[in-house]
């Protein structure tokens, strides 16, 4: 795009810029979108269907956990070398002062900071992080502040681009005790790396607009100003915002003042109160054509705002009524106002992700802060919620109380990941969240920790890259689930007491996991809780080392006990694996026979492979279930009597069991049928009650389940047993749920809707079906008005149903609807359907670049194609065939990914064997890529399960046909 230059700017920036001795030049950096998301290791996303194993992701939220990591910083861990400072001077305030100038042509950002420091080492040399600033080295002054002396700088060491740190040397020692100020000026510009002080881009009525933004962890504050960029090296900050006199600017405290800036006529310093002391990764500018919208009044006792695009003010309402009810909730539940006088919450049209805890001014993409009641699905406005409720958690667990370290990254995230839902429960009671706890958190992050490439929630970390590798799901899911876990055996009141003591004895400060511990363990002390060891001892098994165990139960039915062993759960084993950690850990028991009772408990030591229980309080005739309600953070085995009896119970009265239990048993059973812990007979034996089955959760985790042994079973002779019996269990529960939604319905009833509404159509239930192509039906006759006609959470179920079971008609209206309104929606559906003749000419629209697909869907489309039992083989013969014509088209960046989609479903020998054949044809492209190696282990694993159980679940299916 041409330039158009404002002259006026133009001219104020070359004063500006001339006056510190810096040519005026535009720089944009780093990979276009398109590499962005498909940079390796690829982090594949499940299809629509959900038809593969989730836990071949590495995180399915990685992309909200995870900051962008910039292409010109070193992205492979540099081991033993520590890049941090040496700590001999400690910042106690930053003055900082950025005029950003935002236009097409020219993204510099004049900038001044001073530092007031402390010495605390006497040194001559003062190293302060740096990344990217050009620092205007005549400009660099150091003073002594009690004597107002300057002290030479006599030397400059820029080390930017290998240490990201510039270092000060000065002519004489810096005293202990004494404080410096620090002053440079400095230019910055403004990026599209999504990282730093950046730019960022929307269209409002056809023009396209600018805004700056900053998000700064973990690293990056350093490519804003000049700082000492580590979480212990906490100071106040002073911040001051130019911006033309027409826009609007934020930053984390509340603005004092404004003035025209001297000489550069129509911009304006925007003056910000002295922030409370914090780590830098929380400071935060805005500078934009956004309006605030404030919340009303007496929801909370801080004001309270949300930014946003002026046309998008009637998508705030929701945030901004949640949103201060949230803070309320916690200030209750934490015992301790919160700090700031006011709360900021900014949708950003391009934010890396998902949402940034920067204290008082917290950025969101904008997906997960702007909601339309009319068209936001329900998981969607449940999304929008935990992730504001998420990150209000932060504003005391990472901000008032940060980690000494980003190995200790799991003390923010977890407690956030954890603290989400209590604080959405509590304003939304109808969400259930704390249900949801277990199908979100718990049973997804096991299948990311029961593999050998997992790792300890508590690791080592030096450089930037490993610092950027902690932000997964090991460091928030299961942070979240072993916090759970130590709520529940210690008590949730006891508990939350003890964090309110750990929040005061730290706050303003930095702390690690054993000042937690700590704090647990004297309110533990205080209120006389018996435990087997400290906190300390207990928790450091499940924070410093990786996995989890699996408890096998083997009852003694004559005498009434059990004997308990733990063994670590793995989904593969490597076997030349040289890992010597003893995996054993404290493990917290609970047990039951009824629920109406309070759960019996006890532990498995830590030194012990198992041990007895001498009563578990339960006849012979009765079962036994462990890990009520999974609180815990392991699997449950049990003998096969024991099995027997909770079949037979569910299938009797399968409410006698919590609805968390009755997902627990479901889930743990097909896992441990995959590993061939578990006859699938057994696993299967315990599905016989879904036909009686309503409740959510339950359905929701056996679904998952189901889905791999669908796709899996889909070519064979055994799949229209399958697909009978599953019909048979489906359709109950559609009947119960209904296929119309009415703005009655709660929450849940919306949940369970989109599954029941999913499979039955995708079973062929005739209602389901029908009422689908009446729905579209309606739809082409009223193509404009679909949020009166399908609920936005049937929507995607509605369209790929008519697809599915429609003709061309439907088809070539779902196109012209995709080409009008840019939905999306529609393509996923056209990638539906059962017709190989269509799903072949949609692949060789990918080609076309005239063909009406646009260039960022074409990714979508193969993905889904790839995951339709029908299009699956088109996609690797297409693959195969037109290799060159695609490279030629599309470039060479999708391969690994669309490599990895087709391997999803393929299941023999043969469709390995192609696979192989290639990934060596192109080795240069396909040899060392991780989503190809993903994909060639994900068939092999689809090829043994296939030889393994498709005979076993073929007697199971043939001896229980409805």
């Amino acid at each position: 795009m041409a330039a158009t230059w404002n002259l006026q700017l133009f001219f104020s920036l070359m004063v500006i810029s001339l006056a510190f001795g810096f040519d005026v030049q535009s720089n944009k950096n780093g990979p276009d979108p398109v590499e962005l998301s498909l940079l390796e290791p690829a982090i594949v996303p499940d299809p629509v269907d959900g038809v593969s194993r989730w836990w071949y992701t590495p995180s399915r939220k990685a992309h909200l956990f995870r900051h962008n990591y910039p292409s010109n910083v070193e992205t492979k861990p540099r081991q033993g070398e520590d890049l941090r400072l040496p700590g001999n001077i400690l910042p106690r305030l930053y003055n900082i002062r950025l005029l950003p100038f935002i236009e097409e042509g020219n993204w510099t950002t004049d900038g001044y900071v001073e530092i007031y420091v402390e010495c605390i080492i006497a040194t001559v040399n003062i190293s302060i992080n740096s990344l990217d600033l050009t620092i205007d080295q005549a400009s660099i002054t150091v003073t002594d502040e009690q004597t107002g002396n300057p002290i030479p700088v006599i030397n400059f060491i820029d080390e930017q681009s290998n240490l990201e740190r510039i270092t000060l040397q000065v002519s004489q020692p810096l005293t202990v005790g004494n404080r410096y100020k620090i002053t440079m000026k400095y230019i910055s510009i403004l990026n599209t790396l999504l990282t730093g002080f950046y730019r960022s881009d929307y269209e409002e009525n056809g023009v396209t607009k600018y805004l700056a933004v900053s998000d700064f962890e973990a690293t990056s504050a350093r490519r804003a100003f000049p700082c000492f960029d580590e979480p212990t090296m906490k100071a106040n900050f002073a911040v001051t915002l130019g911006r033309k006199e027409t826009w609007t600017s934020a930053s984390n405290m509340p603005l004092i003042r404004t003035e025209p800036i001297v000489g550069v006529p129509g911009f304006v310093w925007d003056y910000y109160e002295t922030s409370v002391t914090m780590s830098t990764y929380l400071v935060a500018f805005l500078v934009s054509e956004f309006v605030g919208i404030p919340s009303e009044p007496g929801l909370s006792n801080v004001e309270f705002r949300i930014w946003a695009r002026a046309d998008a003010r009637n998508l705030t309402d929701y945030a901004r009524d949640i949103g201060p009810r949230v803070l309320e909730f916690f200030e209750s539940f934490y015992n301790i106002d919160y700090p700031l006088p006011k709360q900021d919450m900014a949708a950003i049209p391009d934010f890396a992700a998902g949402a940034m805890e920067n204290w008082g001014l917290i950025t969101y993409r904008e997906q997960y802060l702007l909601t339309d009641p009319v068209t936001t699905s329900a998981r969607s406005f449940q999304f929008a919620a935990i992730i504001i409720a998420h990150e209000l958690s932060h504003q005391w667990f990472g901000n008032l109380v940060t980690m000494d370290w980003w190995n200790a990254l799991w003390l923010n995230e977890g407690f956030a990941s954890y603290m989400e839902y209590i604080g959405t429960d509590a304003v939304e009671p109808d969400f259930r969240m704390t249900d949801q706890f277990i199908l979100e958190n718990l049973q997804y992050v096991f299948g990311v920790d029961a593999l050998e490439t997992s790792r300890p929630i508590n690791i080592e970390v030096n450089t930037p890259a490993e610092i950027n590798s902690m932000f997964d799901s090991i460091s928030y899911e299961k942070g979240s689930c072993v916090i759970r876990m130590c709520a529940d055996f210690i008590g949730f009141e006891v508990f939350q007491r003890g964090l309110t003591r750990y929040l005061n004895d730290h706050a303003y400060g930095n702390a690690n996991q054993d000042d937690l511990w700590a704090a647990l363990q004297t309110q533990v002390d205080l209120e006389n809780v018996v435990l087997p060891a400290t906190i300390k001892e207990i928790m450091d098994t499940w924070t410093y080392k990786m996995g989890f165990p699996f408890i096998t139960v083997t009852r003694d039915y004559q005498i009434g006990g059990a004997n308990v062993k733990q063994e670590r759960f793995l989904l593969r084993k490597s076997n030349d694996s040289t890992d010597p950690i003893v995996y054993q850990w404290w493990v917290p028991l609970t047990y039951t026979s009824d629920f109406t009772q309070a759960a019996k408990r006890d532990w498995l030591p830590v030194s012990q492979v198992s041990k007895p229980l001498t009563n578990l309080g339960a006849a012979a005739n009765q079962w036994v279930i462990f890990n009520v309600e999974q609180q815990n953070y392991y699997r449950v085995l049990y003998d096969a009597v024991n099995y027997g009896l909770i079949r037979d119970q569910l299938i009797a009265d399968h409410q006698r069991f919590a609805d968390n239990n009755r997902a627990q048993l479901l889930d743990d059973a097909f896992n441990f049928a995959l590993i061939e812990l578990l006859p699938y007979a057994q696993a299967f034996d315990l599905t016989l009650y879904l036909k009686n089955e309503i409740e959510y959760v339950p359905w929701h985790a056996v679904l998952s389940e189901f889905n791999y042994v669908d796709t899996m079973l889909y070519n064979f002779a055994e799949f229209p047993s399958w697909k009978n019996y599953l019909t048979s269990l489906v359709e109950p529960y559609y009947t119960f749920i209904g296929f119309q939604e009415t703005q009655a319905n709660p929450h849940f009833d919306k949940l369970s809707r989109i599954d029941a509404v999913n499979w039955a159509c995708r079973l062929g239930v005739t209602d389901c079906v029908q009422n689908s192509l009446a729905a579209y039906a309606t739809l082409m006759a009223q193509p404009d008005n679909i949020v009166q006609i399908i609920s936005p959470n049937e929507k995607s179920t509605v369209l790929r149903t008519a697809i599915e079971y429609g003709g061309q008609v439907e088809y070539d209206f779902a196109f012209q609807q995709y080409k009008n309104k840019g939905d999306s929606g529609y393509l996923v559906a056209m990638c539906a359907s059962k017709q190989a003749t269509v799903l072949t000419g949609l692949l060789e629209m990918l080609l076309d670049p005239n063909s009406g697909i646009r260039s960022s869907d074409v990714n979508t489309v193969f993905n889904n194609v790839a995951n339709n039992p029908i299009g699956n083989e088109i996609a690797l013969d297409f693959l195969i065939n037109r290799w060159d014509d695609i490279r030629n088209a599309l470039g060479v960046t999708y391969f690994p990914a669309w490599y990895r989609y087709v391997c999803t479903r393929q299941n023999t020998q043969a469709g390995l064997d192609k696979l192989i054949q290639l990934r060596d044809d192109h080795f240069i492209i396909l040899g060392n890529s991780n989503s190809v190696k993903q994909g060639i282990q994900t068939v092999e694993t689809n090829i043994k399960w296939v030889s393994l159980n498709q005979g076993e679940i073929g007697i199971w299916l043939a001896a229980n046909q409805p």
